[in-house]
């Protein structure tokens, strides 16, 4: 009899051993748990196994610039078709960079900007900007809600936060069964009573899991869920900082036609004395009054949805006050090497001011792309 027992144990462990392994370990439930554990413990390998990642980005590519020339206070209506056109004739490009983009936040957990015809303004796209409004950068994972499946399709849904807002949303993904063996145990419909109840059952495949997620179904409206926030947050900010602005462009342009008279000269070369006037005027007025700008910028409270605003601006400020620096010991020393620093800084800066400009006057091309090395 305690035999008869122990086989019958031996044989019961056996069975859910058996069924783990065959069934459970090849359904859509284990395929997504294996993705978010392979993403918090940076398997890269597991987490690509289970994510399409070209598919993804062609569908929400579309979700992202569907309305993206909606707050474009710029574009007359003729101008809006052609940029939209624009958009859907550089899909494959742009998806293909996201890709890359994506890739290397896996597996280095940073996040860059795509080279190549993407990099700087070379399509008039502010790359930067278009992954700032895409909320990827800033939405964190919490975890699989649930997974229902059928056949060789399932859908899954996720908890998520954007960051910046803190506002949750749960987000359904489709998965596809990518192996070629699918097997289906239950998922009826049987009526019972006149009322009809559905038992979705097991799917899976002998020959091993392959579920991937090929599309985010409601990435539009996550989009929908937290943009206008953000929006309302970035327009608070630049009301808020309006004045600053203003008051130190007026100064700025003053400074600059004094910096012009500076270096005026009969025979197209500053003098040794000029070369100190300048330098000095530079050290004393211009760069402590671009200090000062950035203090009275950085006094003012950041709200959650102009961070990227408020970084940029800070950025412009380091890189300017940089290139000032460096056309000062350009013309003290002499030096064609920091004059060609002070220059390549300059572009930077203008770059720089132009996504600035952009971002403030809610637009999403460019008209006059600066030439960028």
């Amino acid at each position: 009899m305690e035999r008869l027992f122990t086989l019958f144990v031996f044989l019961v462990i056996s069975g859910l051993a058996l069924a783990y392994f065959a069934i459970y370990t090849k359904t859509p439930e284990y395929a997504m748990r294996q993705m978010v554990e392979a993403y918090r413990a940076g398997d890269n390998a597991t987490f690509r196994r289970h994510v399409d990642l070209n598919s993804i980005t062609l569908k929400a590519y579309d979700d992202l610039t569907s309305d993206l020339f909606k707050y474009d206070t710029n574009l007359s209506e003729r101008e809006r078709s052609l940029f939209e056109n624009f958009y859907v004739l550089i899909r494959r490009r742009m998806c293909n960079g996201a890709v890359k983009v994506l890739n290397h936040y896996i597996d280095q957990r940073e996040w860059i900007l795509p080279g190549e015809i993407l990099k700087g303004r070379q399509l008039g796209i502010d790359y930067d900007l278009l992954l700032d409004r895409s909320l990827i950068r800033h939405t964190s994972l919490i975890d699989l809600e649930s997974v229902e499946h059928t056949g060789d399709e399932a859908s899954a849904t996720f908890s998520i936060v954007e960051e910046y807002s803190q506002v949750p949303f749960v987000l359904k993904v489709t998965l596809k069964d990518l192996a070629n063996e699918s097997y289906n145990i239950g998922g009826k419909e049987i009526e019972f009573f006149g009322r009809k109840i559905k038992f979705p059952g097991f799917t899976f495949n002998m020959s091993g899991s392959d579920w991937k997620i090929v599309s985010v179904d409601n990435y539009r409206g996550y989009l929908d869920a937290v943009t206008p926030l953000l929006r309302k947050n970035l327009a608070e900010y630049i009301d808020a900082t309006e004045d600053i602005v203003e008051r130190y462009n007026e100064t700025f342009s003053a400074a600059q036609d004094t910096f012009i008279s500076l270096q005026r000269s009969s025979y197209g070369i500053m003098t040794h004395a000029q070369r100190a006037e300048t330098s000095a005027y530079i050290t004393d007025t211009i760069i402590p009054a671009l200090e000062n700008r950035q203090a009275e910028l950085d006094a003012v409270p950041i709200p959650q949805g102009a961070q990227f605003l408020a970084q940029l601006r800070q950025e412009s400020t380091r890189v300017t006050i940089q290139a000032w620096q460096s056309y000062i010991k350009g013309i003290v020393e002499n030096s064609a090497a920091d004059l060609d620093m002070a220059a390549s800084l300059h572009k930077q800066e203008l770059a720089l001011d132009q996504r600035i400009e952009e971002i403030v006057h809610n637009s999403a091309v460019t008209r006059n792309v600066p030439e960028l090395p």
